[in-house]
């Protein structure tokens, strides 16, 4: 059992604890078990995370309630991947309703509950005012029974649920029309998270998203999900409430969506209004068409946009090179500014390269930029990409540049570049490798990273090294030292560390 934890804790995260659990494992003597729920209970930790946990004996069950109910500071309780069972659910529930608590996020992921434990959680939420997030990933038992007992407590006037996830839970068409009555009756649901659920048809998906036009849900994923483009139509009714949007496919091409779809749907948003904030459209077969559209939308309402994979579909309705071009084009004058942009594995060529640099470098808010697996962008391309790298405007914390065709002489001119950067904590320059698989980093290269975050020529060279770069490549083994040292925040300490370090100096 870990209880290497201290007192004043944010989060406590246990893993593999066996408490008076299953047989087979080295279960801890009853003091033990004592003392792991002494500790808990002493300490002022907001966050409890234990997984692979078994309160199958009552002694056990009366030590968790008594840590955990009425707990001074504890907020979020995570119990995942265990057979919580009946006993376990009975004593969560003591926990829930200690009229002291102040449990406000549950997460029961891989909880393998079926309806009859769903049903003893669903007693002790039933009325519950502070529970604001319930999370039930992957309890893939639960029938239309507990289905229905969920829905009661979502409809209870007292119930203030916020978010909801039910990621991989096997829902079907029937069972989503159960919880769609219940979501059009709450007023306080925001989130509700339903990705990888196979088993939801086109039409059932459709069901749901005309009822959640008339809920105050505006955060939906929908992730790894059979959806087509009426379904996307159903999607473009809640443009004007919906900020945070999930359809990503990972390639996979799960939903049946189409580039004509993706077009309408970002016309139709545009037309209606919209107040997106994050939008991942991975792995969807947008199309030029559908690119062309969305470059006509976007504007600086948006935060975050991930638009990686959309090289991934075997029906011709990839982006192309030109479509990127003429994307980045078309928002040269949009006023975006994202904070977190994802373009990985992509059809990004060197003009579609020079126009994201000028789009970007307009940008504000930037701190993450994602470009890994462009194989088409050469050594012009990443030499605009350097440029930007040198202005005063890159306020990049992290860059994804991994698995391109990036040489020894990218690498030398990046490492100029960030000479006297101050932001960029992480450049990711992994698996930078020829069609053969040949590293085209060599010595070369990682010898100006080394230099970069420590020259070591004279005491004042070392001294206005870089001191915040922090990752570069897990294949870099000299520099990891001075790397590990940039993670410290006290940047004229870590000029001191890499002075005493260097016996020459």
């Amino acid at each position: 059992m870990d209880r290497t934890f201290q007192d004043n804790s944010v989060t406590i995260r246990i893993d593999e604890c066996y408490i008076l659990g299953q047989e087979g494992h080295n279960l801890p003597a009853r003091q033990q078990v004592q003392d792991f729920f002494s500790c808990i209970r002493s300490s002022s930790v907001n966050e409890l995370c234990l997984s692979s946990i078994c309160i199958n004996d009552e002694y056990a069950g009366e030590l968790f309630i008594e840590a955990l109910g009425g707990h001074k500071s504890l907020t979020k309780l995570e119990i995942g991947n265990t057979r919580l069972g009946r006993i376990g659910c009975e004593t969560l529930g003591k926990v829930l309703n200690h009229p002291k608590s102040k449990l406000a996020d549950l997460n029961l992921n891989w909880a393998y509950l079926d309806d009859a434990c769903l049903g003893i959680v669903c007693d002790s939420l039933l009325g519950n005012s502070k529970i604001k997030r319930l999370s039930l990933d992957s309890n893939k038992s639960i029938t239309s029974v507990g289905w229905q007992t969920l829905s009661a407590v979502i409809q209870h006037p007292n119930c203030h649920l916020a978010v909801l996830e039910l990621q991989d839970t096997l829902i079907n068409d029937e069972e989503l029309d159960i919880l769609s009555s219940a979501l059009r009756d709450s007023s306080s649901m925001k989130t509700l998270k339903l990705n990888f659920n196979k088993h939801i048809s086109n039409a059932g998906w459709q069901t749901l998203l005309n009822q959640l036009s008339q809920t105050s849900i505006s955060n939906l994923d929908l992730s790894h999900s059979k959806i087509d483009d009426a379904c996307l139509a159903a999607l473009a009714n809640m443009g004007t409430q919906l900020k945070s949007l999930d359809l990503s496919d990972d390639g996979n091409n799960i939903s049946s969506t189409t580039t004509t779809g993706h077009q309408s749907f970002f016309n139709s948003l545009k037309t209606r209004g919209y107040q997106l904030v994050n939008l991942n459209i991975c792995g969807n077969k947008v199309g030029d068409v559908g690119m062309a559209a969305l470059g006509t939308l976007l504007d600086n309402k948006m935060e975050t946009l991930d638009m990686s994979m959309l090289m991934y579909t075997d029906d011709g309705s990839r982006v192309s090179s030109q479509g990127w071009v003429s994307f980045f084009t078309a928002l040269q004058d949009s006023n975006l500014d994202l904070k977190r942009l994802n373009l990985h594995s992509n059809h990004i060529d060197d003009e579609g390269v020079r126009l994201l640099v000028s789009l970007v470098s307009g940008m504000s808010s930037l701190t993450h930029l994602t470009l890994g697996n462009n194989r088409s962008v050469t050594f012009a391309g990443w030499q605009a990409l350097s440029g930007f790298i040198q202005s005063p405007s890159f306020i990049l914390e992290n860059l994804d540049l991994e698995e391109n065709n990036i040489n020894d002489d990218t690498v030398v001119s990046f490492a100029s570049a960030l000479e006297h950067n101050k932001t960029l904590n992480c450049l990711d320059l992994y698996g930078c490798c020829d069609d053969d698989k040949n590293e085209l980093i060599t010595e070369r290269g990682w010898e100006a990273v080394s230099t970069l975050v420590c020259n070591k020529t004279s005491i004042m060279g070392t001294y206005n090294s870089n001191h915040t770069l922090s990752y570069v490549s897990y294949n870099v083994d000299d520099e990891v030292y001075c790397l590990n040292l940039n993670k410290n925040k006290d940047k004229a300490e870590v000029a001191r560390q890499k002075i005493l370090a260097d016996p020459l100096l």
